[in-house]
Parts: structure tokens; C-alpha cells; sequence
């Protein structure tokens, strides 16, 4: 069951429809930030195809400006976590970093 919070950043002046649009889809939590035009969008799916379906309709909300992911948990079982497994990323071996002797 994937698990994904978003920082959701609405067009200006559009925070409250975009906030009923987002209740109004099943699986999404909306909680708005105080004080800022900014909300949290908590997504609960039932495995990988729902993450994705779910994904395409959250990109779909014209009125979004910027939508961020800020944690994704998926299942290791589940093939989407299969393919976005975070191992699969390249990775930078500090020890094979030289220095410039900028750093000091």
C-alpha cells in the first residue's frame, strides 16, 4: 500500500477550490498550513496501478502550481516499488570524492 505526502503550492487565489478538488478524491487527506498558501496532501493507494492512476489525476488539477513529493512508501512486494526502489538511484561514494582544497 504505497503512502505519499505532497506539498501541495496552489495558483494564486485558488487555494480553496483546489483544497475541495483534492478532498473530493478518494485516498488524498488535505490538511492546509497556517498562515501560508500551502497544504499537505497525505495519499493512501491500494498497491502500485492505484499510486500511478492516482498520480496522472492529482497531475491533471489545473489550479496546482507546484506538487511535491516529500515521502513515498511503497511496498517491497509491489512491482511500482520494484521499479522506484530507492537502491536502484545512483549513488556517490564520498571516499572517491578528491579534494580541490577549496574546502577547508
Amino acid at each position: 500500500m504505497p503512502v505519499c505526502s505532497y506539498l501541495v503550492f496552489p495558483a494564486e487565489g485558488r487555494h480553496e477550490p483546489v483544497q475541495q478538488t483534492l478532498e473530493a478524491i478518494p485516498g488524498c487527506e488535505v490538511t492546509p498550513a497556517r498562515g501560508a498558501e500551502v497544504m499537505i496532501l497525505v495519499t493512501d493507494t491500494e498497491d502500485g496501478a492505484a499510486e500511478s492512476t492516482l498520480r496522472e489525476r492529482l497531475d491533471a488539477v489545473q489550479d496546482i502550481q507546484c506538487l511535491v513529493l516529500v515521502f513515498g512508501e511503497v511496498d517491497a512486494d509491489d512491482a511500482y516499488a520494484r521499479r522506484t526502489r530507492r537502491s536502484q538511484l545512483p549513488t556517490l561514494d564520498p571516499k572517491s570524492i578528491q579534494s580541490t582544497g577549496m574546502v577547508r
